[in-house]
């Protein structure tokens, strides 16, 4: 009977010690996971800040949004994306809140742009064809008279293109505010890396 009971409280403790293995296992997997997910994320914020500032240097020598840069942008972003259900591993719920509104603000502000720059493209591509095709039809019209005869011909696209005069300034002008929140957030992960 005592070999019985030395085997059963053997048998516990060695589940006991397996179990406690175990859970420290998953704690440490589980603290290397949030270590390397913060060191992405913040490696993200800090290539993004330099995007920003890029994006807006080029609007302010060429009036154009460089689909490269903003490509870059969308890329840069991968460590959130493919890890968005590791947010969890934070516990405090505001910062879990911070990242996903950056995020998802940041992001629907650089589509917006690549659509308004896509769409800008368009127009002066349609302006262009039908600029062509009216000097084609009648040689005596000048160039200008040409783009202005298109340009009534377009009057939609022609009040969408002068809105797009102000929009795009705009939505650039509103990566500074995305530029601010980055750095905000890129300093409370950093201080839980500090946790880690």
């Amino acid at each position: 009977m005592d070999q019985v009971i030395a085997a059963l409280i053997g048998g516990f403790l060695a589940a006991g010690t397996g179990w406690l293995l175990q859970v420290q296992l998953e704690k440490s997997r589980l603290k290397q996971t949030k270590k390397l997910l913060t060191i992405g994320i913040t490696d993200d914020l800090e290539q993004s800040i330099h995007l920003y500032d890029r994006i807006a240097d080029e609007w302010d020598k060429s009036q154009t949004i460089w689909f490269s840069s903003l490509n870059e942008l969308k890329e840069s972003r991968q460590t959130y994306q493919n890890n968005k259900d590791w947010i969890l591993v934070y516990d405090n719920a505001d910062l879990r809140k911070q990242i996903f509104q950056y995020y998802l603000k940041s992001t629907d502000r650089i589509n917006t742009l690549e659509y308004q720059q896509r769409r800008k493209y368009e127009i002066e591509h349609k302006l262009n064809d039908l600029t062509r095709d009216i000097k084609y039809r009648d040689t005596t019209v000048t160039h200008d008279e040409a783009v202005q005869l298109a340009i009534n011909l377009m009057e939609a696209e022609n009040r969408e293109y002068i809105n797009f005069q102000t929009s795009i300034p705009e939505a650039v002008g509103k990566l500074k505010e995305y530029k601010s929140e980055a750095k905000e957030l890129m300093n409370r992960l950093k201080g839980e890396l500090v946790g880690i």
